[in-house]
């Protein structure tokens, strides 16, 4: 039996064959509606087309009544297209990020590809006690200043023994500088009047001394071939340590000929010179004879162009050997007319044109026990103000 009736969630007349009390569905909005049990006993119950449709029922915070389920909530789509517009930012941003990194990693393999592999880093501070010595360029005498050093500091252990309540024998007395340099306490800690007046230390295999103008002139012959990767490297030690304040060059002898570098002239000692004379001395390969004298003289010509008013100018003269060479060496006319060869023409050459001892030179033979290099090494660091020292093998 059919029965006409208004939806009451739409408010379209509906006209179904449904037992009243039951469920059925509306052809218009597809909700569920129940057939009303009051119109059943009507022939044919209508409601008046005209009439409002009924307000739709209020459900306080509650689903109406068989609608569970039937319509998607609002909040899923909204997050959905808040993520459809972030994420191509997102995917953006990682992506650069990407990108930032591969390049910092390649800018850092190729400032690490110009660094030198065997560049020596500089010392900070130059600390050690006594490095072979400090050398005073205003006086031959060397050991003066460190023999009254020693007697200071044993003088002062025994006093320090007797110690008693506080009290001395002696008044302790403060020694200013003299000729020599500095003495007492403050020579023990390195602070040295040619500090001041002869710059500041350098060491070369352990001896050394205080000035502003350094030269290293080496020997290259062929008999240094197996040994000269060990002079290499004490020279790029040597040079490491060097203040900024100095200035440094290197000569390298054989064959009455020298090789000069990185610059040909004296350089500061600072970063970037001591870069280049790492590059310059791992190009080196030994070779000739052992003859010194032109490598000597372009050393003191290079001292004329230092600035002369930092006081301080240091010969470090390296050899296996002495500088007659197979041949007899270099060859000088002495002021006095004799013509010389060999380690008397070096010998004479150094007196007549280092008389003021401006130059100091000190010498070092090096894994040799030659009788006569010995004498002559000796004999020139005697006569120029410096200091001599055997190198043997085990150093």
């Amino acid at each position: 039996m059919a029965v006409d009736f208004r939806c009451e969630n739409c408010g379209k007349m509906l006209s179904i064959d449904a037992e009243p009390g039951t469920l059925a569905r509306c052809p218009h909005c597809r909700k569920k509606v129940t057939v009303p049990a009051g119109l059943a006993s009507l022939p044919r119950p209508h409601v008046p087309p005209n009439a409002a449709p009924p307000p739709p029922p209020q459900y306080q915070g509650q689903q109406p009544p068989g609608e569970e389920g039937e319509e998607e909530p609002v909040e899923g789509e909204a997050v959905m297209g808040a993520m459809a517009m972030i994420m191509p930012w997102v995917i953006s941003v990682f992506l650069h990020l990407g990108l930032f990194l591969i390049m910092l990693f390649f800018v850092m393999v190729v400032v690490n590809d110009k660094i030198p592999e065997s560049v020596i880093v500089p010392d900070a501070v130059l600390n050690e006690r006594n490095p072979g010595g400090v050398m005073n360029p205003k006086t031959q005498q060397l050991s003066k200043s460190h023999n009254e050093r020693r007697t200071v500091v044993k003088r002062y252990s025994k006093r320090e023994e007797r110690v008693d309540k506080g009290k001395t024998e002696k008044t302790v007395e403060l020694l200013a500088p003299s000729a020599d340099g500095a003495k007492g306490g403050a020579a023990e800690l390195g602070l040295t009047n040619s500090d001041s007046r002869g710059g500041p230390r350098s060491r070369f295999f352990g001896s050394g001394g205080n000035a502003y103008h350094i030269i290293y002139v080496v020997d290259r012959s062929g008999s240094m071939a197996p040994t000269f990767d060990e002079v290499r490297n004490e020279m790029l030690k040597s040079i490491s340590r060097l203040k900024p304040v100095q200035d440094f060059a290197i000569v390298l002898f054989s064959d009455n000929k020298y090789v000069e570098g990185p610059a040909k002239r004296m350089v500061s000692a600072d970063l970037q010179f001591k870069l280049a004379a790492n590059d310059f001395l791992k190009k080196i390969t030994p070779s000739g004879q052992t003859t010194v004298l032109p490598a000597l003289q372009r050393a003191f010509t290079l001292f004329k162009y230092a600035d002369q008013s930092r006081p301080g100018n240091l010969v470090y003269l390296l050899s296996d050997g002495d500088f007659a060479g197979i041949t007899g060496g270099s060859v000088y006319v002495a002021e006095d007319g004799r013509q010389l060869n060999g380690n008397p023409a070096v010998i004479a050459w150094l007196q007549d044109n280092n008389k003021a001892k401006k130059v100091y030179v000190n010498t070092f033979l090096y894994h040799s026990k030659d009788a006569t290099a010995i004498k002559v090494m000796q004999q020139v660091a005697q006569q120029n103000g410096g200091r001599f020292k055997q190198i043997s093998s085990d150093e």
